[in-house]
């Protein structure tokens, strides 16, 4: 079974992404910001990181860069999932994400974009 790290500071939203992927499939495991995602990627190492870029605490661009400095889980396949501008966006590529897709998304694409990346 594919597992997912979703990683979002909005207590809805999450809940809202963790039983949508829940009813494609995946094993869930949420964070409510990325020092809590880093956390997790000590203890476990999912398939794919769904991530959102602004959260406080820590963003998800200050992730991305904390994660690749760490060197954890670096090969995980990261989607943003943001109503970030295109700039963010694009910085949050160069610091590794895979993919951006804005806020709201549909649960089909979310859903195929997760089973894209994680080969499944």
């Amino acid at each position: 079974m594919t597992s997912v790290l979703v990683v979002e500071d909005d207590p809805d939203v999450r809940n809202l992404e963790r039983a949508m992927l829940e009813f494609c499939g995946f094993s869930v495991t949420v964070a409510a910001n990325g020092a809590e995602a880093l956390r997790a990627l000590e203890q476990n190492r999912p398939d794919v990181i769904l991530l959102d870029l602004m959260m406080p605490v820590m963003d998800g661009l200050t992730f991305l860069a904390e994660r690749s400095r760490r060197g954890l889980a670096a090969s995980v396949p990261v989607l943003c999932l943001s109503s970030a501008d295109r700039e963010m966006t694009a910085y949050a590529i160069r610091l590794g994400a895979s993919e951006c897709l804005q806020k709201p998304s549909d649960v089909d694409t979310l859903c195929d974009r997760i089973s894209h990346y994680s080969g499944g």
